[in-house]
């Protein structure tokens, strides 16, 4: 119980300093709603569990990118919100956390394990981590970005995410026809 007590705390702890550092966290209410685009987002990452994940192959669902660095305690709590989505409605919506960490694999598959993540795992590059990819520029980790079932991208969230709201922009977008 002490050590689980103290994880909490030590991210806690590096959540108030990675928001300090960033200047805080933005307002909240979903993140910035990306404007509608008719273009969807087409990425093949490579996936911590082997083979590649392609984005093309969950068209039809919502679904959520994670871009996160292991060390970055926010990322901890939000696997949280993550899990819960993915458990909840795994017909409907894909999530896929994307690892931003240059020592790829071996991080990210012992955070996995010790945080119990049971959602898809990718491997980011270069050009996610140089803002060249699809999603561009990253300035805050964590951040979120959230397709709708067409694929474009429909939420920019770059803050960790606040308790619930997941769900929510989830819930919104498959709400939509």
């Amino acid at each position: 119980m002490r050590r689980a007590t103290a994880v909490v705390g030590a991210a806690w702890l590096a959540l108030a300093v990675g928001l300090s550092a960033c200047g805080g966290a933005q307002p909240s209410g979903g993140g910035t709603r990306a404007p509608a685009s008719p273009l969807s987002i087409r990425m093949t990452l490579p996936a911590v569990d082997g083979g590649e994940i392609d984005l093309a192959r969950y068209r039809g669902r919502v679904v959520v990118l994670h871009l996160f660095d292991t060390d970055t305690g926010a990322a901890a709590l939000d696997a949280e919100q993550l899990s819960s989505v993915a458990r909840r409605r795994p017909e409907q919506a894909t999530v896929i956390g994307i690892c931003l960490d240059r020592e790829g694999y071996a991080m990210a598959a012992a955070w996995r394990r010790a945080l119990g993540v049971r959602y898809l795992i990718a491997l980011g590059d270069d050009e996610v981590r140089e803002g060249r990819s699809p999603l561009g520029r990253v300035r805050i980790v964590p951040s979120t970005f959230v397709l709708d079932r067409a694929g474009a991208l429909a939420r920019r969230i770059e803050r960790p995410l606040q308790p619930g709201e997941l769900d929510a922009v989830v819930a919104e977008l498959l709400a939509a026809k």
